[in-house]
């Protein structure tokens, strides 16, 4: 069921509207998973995804999908920020807020914070909360999942997903700004999932989640299956300090020569930074260690000092072989 939660009237074009997709197998469920996308407006594969996911669960309900049944209840804000989803852009250029540091919000506030507010009061209930996004501008990540304190409920969740890497987030005040953060202060096992790139589409990538967040659906309770029972992933949980960062030394193009997600030896060649003026090479970048390729740069205009890249390694620091 499709159900309005906040219109707001706009200067510019059509109302600010906030809506929710539900589906509930009882009237009094135990287990409530809230799916929330498009924080960001140019996180594409989210808004794909719950797509997915609602087409899925329109089945579900109507007896289409013989192995499963709707036990409890499902809830998917399938984009949030509609009016930077609409233009392509991260933030809406209305406002130029991020709406992920506007929680827990304010209904009588600015429309990213009512709308956050909204957000906030419709998934209070929840038991089980998963965010979707996708790597910050210009980068690309490797699809994995963030964890701000790996416990036994949010271990299990990951597990179910069939995602083996998981990225712990280091602590930060600004978790207290975000969905994520206030879920988190509430007691809401909860978790984001991460892969691709902003403004692209990826339809492979978001079949293969959407397996995944199928499998934690049955294991949050709000799904029942008649059909085998999925082996869970085994966790590689990497510990914040375990980022090692790959910073330019120049400005000008890179050209990467490895793909993300790759797992690197210490030393191979990741990429290099090219004079845009002349095409020679100006710096080489190696992997610092061995480890997980999480985050690669996708947008070669660069300047000095920006990240390149980023692992995930259980190693300590090393010096970098460029």
């Amino acid at each position: 069921m499709k159900e309005t939660l906040l219109s707001i009237p706009s200067p510019f074009g059509p109302a600010v509207t906030l809506y929710k997709n539900w589906w509930e197998g009882s009237k009094s469920p135990d287990d409530v998973l809230s799916i929330v996308s498009g924080l960001h407006g140019d996180q594409v594969n989210g808004l794909y995804l719950n797509s997915l996911l609602t087409r899925f669960l329109d089945r579900v309900v109507e007896g289409l999908e013989a192995d499963f049944k709707l036990k409890g209840r499902v809830q998917i804000f399938p984009v949030v920020n509609i009016q930077a989803a609409q233009s392509g852009s991260r933030v809406w250029s209305f406002d130029d807020l991020d709406f992920d540091l506007a929680f827990p919000g304010n209904d009588k506030g600015e429309t990213t914070e009512r709308i956050a507010r909204a957000i906030v009061t419709h998934t209070s209930d929840s038991t089980h909360g998963v965010i979707l996004k996708t790597a910050n501008h210009l980068y690309e990540d490797a699809p994995h999942i963030q964890l701000a304190d790996p416990d036994r409920p949010t271990k299990k969740m990951a597990q179910n997903l069939g995602l083996s890497v998981v990225r712990k987030l280091p602590d930060s005040t600004t978790f207290q700004l975000s969905l994520f953060g206030h879920w988190r202060e509430n007691d809401i096992p909860s978790l984001i999932i991460s892969a691709g790139e902003p403004r692209t589409l990826d339809r492979s990538l978001c079949d293969s989640l959407f397996t995944g967040l199928v499998d934690l659906m049955v294991h949050t309770g709000v799904l029942t299956t008649s059909g085998n029972k999925k082996q869970v992933a085994k966790l590689q949980i990497y510990p914040a300090n375990a980022e090692h960062n790959i910073i330019s030394s120049h400005a000008g193009l890179f050209v990467g020569e490895v793909k993300v997600g790759s797992c690197l030896r210490q030393g191979q060649k990741i990429g290099e930074m090219r004079s845009i003026d002349t095409g020679e090479t100006l710096e080489e970048y190696a992997a610092p260690v061995d480890g997980h390729l999480i985050t690669l740069r996708n947008y070669p205009v660069t300047f000095e000092k920006e990240s390149i890249a980023t692992l995930l390694s259980d190693k300590k620091q090393g010096f970098w072989p460029f």
